[in-house]
């Protein structure tokens, strides 16, 4: 599942577009340009970033720099009859795409949908792979795969993942865990642990259905190889 972010005073003209990515699932958050300090947190998380450029060229660059310091994420702005050397000026300040309003919903999605696809699904030269058993973390690549099968994951999620098999077979303690993952970020909860744990015990199962993560009642989380070994 991907996580895209819509930023924006008014969501109307994102509402077809919302719609499109919700059939096949992918999750979208939506906050306005003033509510940077809500939606830092999630940052991290987003895979996908679209805002409205509405303010003024100088705010524009800057809430796009705010947000590239926290998101390894596409951001593309969705803009209103600008010229060609102002849509490159906002390319060259770190923009990696432009909407023009008005827009086709259904191919915007599919665009989205394909920059994705590519992003998680590129193969680099001399690609890190730590192997375990039928577990194999692509460390470059920011995901995993289990009995062949690739799952992307995001960062908090793989963050999380590479230290349960830093660790295997031996549990870590959801206080370790929330000090590497959110590096002592005091609004890092257990809440906030168990939510990212829950999402990717969805997604990491062996082939006959089993969950990789177990929990370890009084100590923290582990990752049972054992379960795809068997």
């Amino acid at each position: 599942m991907y996580n895209i972010l819509f930023i924006s005073s008014d969501f109307t003209p994102f509402s077809e577009l919302h719609q499109e990515l919700k059939k096949d699932f992918l999750s979208v958050y939506e906050y306005s340009h003033n509510a940077f300090e809500e939606y830092k947190m999630i940052l991290q998380d987003i895979d996908f970033v679209i805002m409205r450029a509405e303010q003024s060229f100088a705010d524009t660059v800057l809430t796009m720099k705010m947000i590239k310091t926290f998101a390894k994420a596409p951001l593309y702005l969705l803009t209103d009859h600008l010229s060609e050397d102002e849509v490159t000026h906002y390319m060259e300040q770190g923009a990696e795409g432009n909407i023009e309003l008005p827009y086709n919903a259904k191919m915007v999605a599919a665009r989205i949908k394909a920059v994705l696809r590519f992003l998680h699904s590129v193969e680099r030269p001399h690609t890190n792979i730590q192997r375990l058993g039928r577990i194999q973390l692509h460390l470059d690549n920011r995901d995993i795969s289990v009995d062949g099968r690739i799952i992307p994951l995001t960062e908090v999620e793989f963050k999380i993942v590479k230290i349960l098999i830093e660790h295997r077979d031996v549990a870590v303690s959801k206080d370790r865990i929330i000090q590497t993952v959110w590096d002592n970020n005091d609004s890092a909860t257990d809440n906030a642990l168990g939510i990212h744990i829950t999402r990717l015990r969805k997604k990491l199962r062996c082939s006959d259905g089993r969950e990789l993560i177990e929990t370890v009642w009084g100590l923290g989380y582990r990752i049972n190889l054992k379960h795809c070994e068997s």
